[in-house]
């Protein structure tokens, strides 16, 4: 896959497209862009689209759209002029599956739909309706918290899909002092263990349940006072921003006791969660 953020193809969309992809970028203003996309015209102008289909996993016929698609535009004479673009079909087969499995970039998927519109496969006036029905692209939880840490400098050689990775990376938060903008949330369950040790905390698994959620993930936005905005995709209304009451932190420092009590303002029953520390920003957004 090489570093799938620094072909050619992608820096070109990023520089033209998303000019706020940097590290100083919020998470809440990177779910303003997955609601209003754009996406360049073959005859100048912009498009904007929205990105707010929940989509996760290879069902389907995901991976059977994906190369349809793939394969028509290697073969169009109008997307043959680009050589970027080209090289970019030739060799990033697997990033264009991850856009119909819910974990592309939005700079992928915004080439996608480009390309798409330059070969003809799409007019303009319908490419809201060929992204969400007949492609069915779009994001999951963990797609949408990757595609916001690649676009602010993070995971530059591969992205991540696995939720606890993100705890392993940037550290448990054990206390109000250790959270911050760009914290991961994770969505916490007992530990299943064999010993069967009581009070004991994991990160849900992807795909599977807890006792009040299941496997999911967001995105701190900010801290303020006892409350947390976090950002995330959700399986019913895509990309959004919910304000989360701390109703108590971690018990102890100890590893699996670090499960934080939060609930959702509007809601009577809080969840538990593991937050982590800030993710490191590796390299500008350029």
């Amino acid at each position: 896959m090489g570093n799938y953020r620094d072909h050619p193809a992608i820096k070109e969309i990023r520089n033209a497209n998303f000019p706020r992809f940097k590290p100083e970028l919020w998470c809440s203003e990177f779910v303003e862009i997955c609601h209003a996309l754009p996406v360049r015209l073959p005859g100048g102008g912009v498009k904007k689209v929205a990105i707010t289909r929940y989509k996760s996993g290879t069902g389907g016929g995901a991976y059977k759209r994906a190369g349809t698609l793939r394969g028509q535009l290697q073969k169009n004479a109008e997307v043959k002029k680009n050589n970027h673009a080209k090289n970019w079909l030739d060799v990033s087969k697997h990033r264009i599956r991850m856009a119909f499995c819910g974990h592309a970039t939005l700079e992928e998927i915004s080439l996608l739909c480009e390309l798409s519109l330059k070969a003809g496969l799409v007019s303009a006036d319908r490419l809201q309706a060929w992204i969400d029905q007949d492609q069915e692209i779009g994001l999951d939880c963990n797609g949408f918290t990757n595609a916001y840490y690649t676009a602010i400098g993070c995971f530059l050689e591969k992205p991540i899909h696995y939720h606890n990775k993100y705890k392993q990376i940037a550290g448990v938060a054990h206390s109000w002092y250790d959270i911050d903008y760009d914290s991961v949330v994770l969505w916490a369950r007992p530990k299943v263990s064999g010993d069967q040790k009581k009070d004991l905390w994991e990160v849900i698994p992807n795909g599977h349940k807890g006792p009040d959620h299941h496997a999911h993930i967001g995105v701190i936005d900010h801290v303020l006072n006892d409350e947390v905005v976090v950002c995330q995709h959700g399986s019913n209304v895509g990309p959004r921003i919910s304000t989360y009451k701390i109703v108590s932190e971690p018990p102890s420092k100890k590893k699996g006791k670090e499960v934080w009590y939060l609930r959702e303002i509007g809601k009577s029953k809080a969840q538990t969660l593991i937050l982590t520390k800030p993710m490191q920003t590796f390299a500008a957004g350029e």
